[in-house]
């Protein structure tokens, strides 16, 4: 089959404002966080249902019909994990021909793929059924410079502080967005000595440390610093879906993906992953994908949600 160019992620989401991005769909690269925005806009664009590789039966279940007009278009999120649960030659036959059965889909991928899994047979039978492949890759520097002096136009920060902020926080939209809010809401000048300060501890390694409590059932410790963070008015639904973004670096990391991670918090992932295996794993990424949805519904308030994880989880 004629090999396809990647689409970037910037021009697709123009396309999905003139209806035009395609119907069967790839979309993959390092920054997840303009995979995300991908997704939020076409869902609010097109009808669309999603799946999950831990909960992947469901999707060889979607039938494509709706008793309420449009038919949805089936998501596949974080396919990057797809080879965690889809294994043999057999299996990934099965998956092929689902997706070769549908009129729509998108695979997506919140992370990149290398050159072996690209090749691999997945992921080549996907590349061979999308009609259109995207990639998610980091903006430039120079990119990122003009949105944070869109960000803090009111600060009026200079290019010098522009580069420091970059080279400090990295090229993570998500985490660049995060990081900013500190410098935003700090009332004084943004001089270098204050960004450094302000941007000198990141709360992914704090957000890290939380979740190993959970998985080493540290009970007290975990359940005071979650009251902690719902007493500082920390929302419920950011901690999940902390949770759920760290869970799926675990099981990157079992699966052989590499992870971008500071060294330190690495090290704890990849003890904490010895000792839980890949199935351990993928039940609590199934488990914290429930209760996303119970707190969403009402079912749960995101305080019980929360302290019941650990009990949850003690009982895999």
């Amino acid at each position: 089959m004629k090999s396809k160019g990647k689409v970037k992620v910037q021009e697709a989401l123009k396309k999905i404002e003139k209806g035009s991005v395609g119907d069967k769909i790839f979309i993959y690269g390092p920054e997840d966080y303009l995979t995300e925005q991908f997704l939020k806009k076409f869902s609010k664009r097109w009808k669309t249902e999603n799946f999950y590789p831990e909960n992947i039966n469901e999707f060889f279940s979607f039938t494509g019909t709706s008793l309420f007009g449009e038919s949805p278009v089936p998501v596949i999120v974080h396919g990057e994990l797809l080879p965690s649960v889809i294994k043999g030659k057999k299996q990934i036959e099965k998956f092929l021909q689902k997706l070769k059965g549908l009129n729509k889909f998108i695979v997506a991928s919140f992370s990149d793929l290398d050159y072996r899994s690209l090749k691999g047979e997945l992921f080549s039978g996907i590349l061979n059924l999308s009609e259109v492949v995207i990639y998610s890759d980091f903006y430039s520097e120079s990119a990122l410079k003009k949105l944070l002096r869109k960000k803090l136009l009111e600060k009026n920060v200079s290019d010098e502080i522009l580069s420091l902020i970059v080279e400090t926080v990295g090229a993570e939209l998500r985490e660049l967005r995060n990081e900013t809010d500190k410098l935003l809401n700090y009332p004084g000048e943004l001089n270098e000595e204050v960004v450094k300060l302000l941007l000198s501890s990141s709360g992914k390694v704090n957000v890290f440390e939380l979740i190993f409590l959970l998985i080493n059932g540290e009970e007290r410790e975990y359940l005071n610093k979650i009251n902690k963070l719902l007493n500082e008015g920390t929302e419920p639904l950011q901690i999940i879906g902390l949770f759920q973004t760290q869970t799926r670096q675990i099981v990157n990391v079992l699966s052989g993906r590499q992870v971008k991670l500071p060294k330190e918090v690495l090290k704890k992932v990849q003890l904490a992953s010895g000792k839980m295996g890949i199935l351990k794993a993928l039940k609590l990424l199934k488990t914290l994908n429930e209760t996303e949805f119970s707190v969403k519904m009402g079912k749960l308030t995101g305080d019980e949600a929360l302290k019941r994880l650990i009990f949850e989880f003690r009982s895999f």
